[in-house]
């Protein structure tokens, strides 16, 4: 009898879930994306707000932006989220759906891919565990419902919680209707259980499947002369604010400003920028856009003929991430300096592993420290770290193709297209051929190859001093290694040193940076419309000897930053 009834009471509370699920849920297959376009759509239909803005207010009128958007939280921003909001319990426990790079970075994925069964599953999942996790601090549940005492049948208490927890997790106050969904959601799982925190934790387990936590709602207002345009609210400019530069849902101080009207001009948003890269999370998130942007985060997984390399261990290429990033760190929040000094920087970060790998004298102490490198040496800047050598290589060869490739793309922004399909891209074993230059001409002769392999082999082959694993040497197969090489015929350099410096003075280079921050803030691959904002904000960014704090803050400041095109 006893089992019985223990058998019941479970199914009540699974009851209970899967109603809170729903709830947050929307439908079951696929239903967070559904949910999700039919807000999209509903945009068309939105009144004018007060107080639209037109020309007047200085919009760039050669601003043609993309539609407005639903962009899914990328998996560091949702943890990062749930952590901000309920503890790091709760962090410790999320789970969401693996990310999907497209065009680069995931946040791009985040806005063109759709969720399938599995992706909904996870997201359910982990919004469970989250719940279940965050009932581990009732301190902070206790703060944001605010009553002394509590009751299962509470429901003003619950109500208030709905309406404190719910305007942190949406990112905007919400509607009496929808307190009331959740308030019913909360109640019917604390009478059911006769507990009040119950009704709590399946209310948060509803909460976190709404589309209103899961996406970047990115609608924007009317704005007054210009029918292609609307203007991000402050909520939701607030939102797109903090994913880029701290990578975690605003803060209530930040709400606050956006409900103030006081991120709604663009001094408003420069300010609030700065004072947002002061904070240690805006490290943390800049470092997650150069794990992306550099392919750092491809390291742990890369595969190398222990044979061939036998140096290259899981320890060493952690070692290798670590002292790129930390360099950048050290050019852009210590020193607040020009952050191209990252290609031709002439000196680094290592620990004792490193070094011995680059035939440096081991630093003083534990852990990663400062060194000048050798004057009469050959490495420099990032395309010397063996982080970049070791990702852009093969499994037992160096690759010049996909080190020039890196350079073209990311750094220059030059489209690099794919292959005929018929053809071999393997270079053939055997032959005459010694050193990888020499095996790589039939692709600067063929027709069909010469196009595309011109653009990157001639910059690739000036890293030839270095391995597959970023390990100098001066030979291949006996024969000395000639490290000249040019981009477009014009540029001429031998060897990293002289390319990282030709690289730091190419006003590409500096645009190119500016347009991935872009397109990893906003989920989309910079569009022509919106290219001569991004020009200007390049300008000023040489203007202000290319610092990368003052760049971040004058982009979420920009017109391309704040507004989003028409409902299509």
């Amino acid at each position: 009898m006893a089992a019985q009834t223990n058998s019941r009471a479970v199914t009540r509370r699974e009851d209970a879930l899967r109603k809170g699920a729903r709830a947050g849920r929307g439908f079951w297959r696929s239903g967070v994306l559904a949910l999700a376009l039919s807000t999209a759509a509903s945009a068309a239909a939105l009144p004018a707000c007060t107080g639209t803005i037109g020309g007047g207010e200085g919009v760039d009128e050669s601003l043609v932006a993309p539609g407005p958007t639903l962009r899914r939280l990328v998996r560091s921003q949702y943890k990062n989220s749930v952590g901000d909001l309920l503890g790091e319990g709760a962090k410790v426990a999320a789970d969401p759906p693996d990310d999907f790079e497209l065009n680069g970075f995931d946040s791009i994925g985040a806005a063109q891919i759709a969720l399938g069964d599995d992706s909904v599953k996870a997201y359910e999942s982990s919004a469970r565990a989250v719940a279940a996790a965050a009932m581990g601090d009732k301190e902070r549940i206790d703060s944001l419902h605010g009553c002394p005492e509590t009751s299962p049948s509470a429901a003003e208490c619950h109500a208030n919680f709905i309406r404190n927890f719910g305007r942190l997790a949406w990112r905007r106050p919400l509607d009496e209707a929808e307190v009331e969904r959740y308030t019913a959601v909360a109640q019917f799982a604390a009478t059911d259980r006769d507990d009040f925190y119950a009704g709590v934790e399946y209310a948060i387990a509803a909460m976190l499947q709404s589309p209103h936590f899961l996406y970047q709602i990115e609608l924007g207002e009317p704005v007054a002369g210009r029918p292609d345009l609307r203007k991000l609210s402050g909520f939701e400019l607030a939102s797109r604010i903090s994913f880029f530069l701290l990578g975690t849902t605003p803060d209530a101080e930040l709400l606050d400003a956006a409900e103030k009207g006081e991120l709604d001009s663009p001094d408003g948003v420069r300010e609030a920028a700065l004072a947002m890269l002061e904070r240690p999370a805006a490290r943390e998130a800049l470092r997650g856009f150069y794990d992306e942007f550099l392919g750092l985060r491809r390291l742990s997984g890369v595969a190398k003929n222990g044979d061939v390399y036998p140096a290259f261990t899981p320890s060493l290429a952690d070692a290798m991430r670590t002292e790129t990033l930390t360099l950048i760190e050290d050019i852009v929040w210590e020193r607040d300096a020009d952050v191209l000094e990252l290609l031709d920087a002439s000196y680094t970060f290592v620990n004792a592993e490193l070094a011995s790998h680059y035939g440096l004298p081991a630093p003083e102490g534990e852990g990663f420290h400062r060194v000048d490198l050798p004057a009469d040496g050959q490495r420099a800047g990032l395309l010397g770290h063996g982080s970049f050598l070791s990702t852009f290589a093969h499994t037992a060869t160096t690759s010049p193709t996909l080190r020039g490739k890196f350079v073209r793309e990311r750094l220059l922004c030059t489209s690099i297209p794919a292959p005929p399909g018929n053809v071999v891209t393997t270079i053939p074993e055997g032959g005459d051929a010694k050193t990888m230059r020499e095996k790589l001409k039939e692709h600067q002769t063929n027709p069909s190859c010469a196009g595309c392999h011109v653009m990157m082999d001639n910059i690739g082959l000036a890293l030839e001093n270095f391995d597959g694993v970023g390990a100098f040497r001066l030979t291949e197969n006996d024969v000395t290694i000639d490290v000249s090489g040019s981009i477009d015929g014009d540029a001429t350099f031998e060897g990293v040193r002289e390319l990282g410096g030709v690289l730091r003075e190419d006003e590409r280079v500096g645009l190119c940076m500016v347009r991935n921050l872009f397109r990893q803030g906003t989920g989309h691959v910079d569009t022509d419309g919106e290219r001569k904002v991004l020009a200007a904000l390049g300008e000023a960014f040489v203007k202000d000897g290319r610092k990368l704090k003052g760049l971040l803050a004058e982009m979420v400041a920009s017109d391309a930053f704040r507004f989003v095109g028409k409902v299509q």
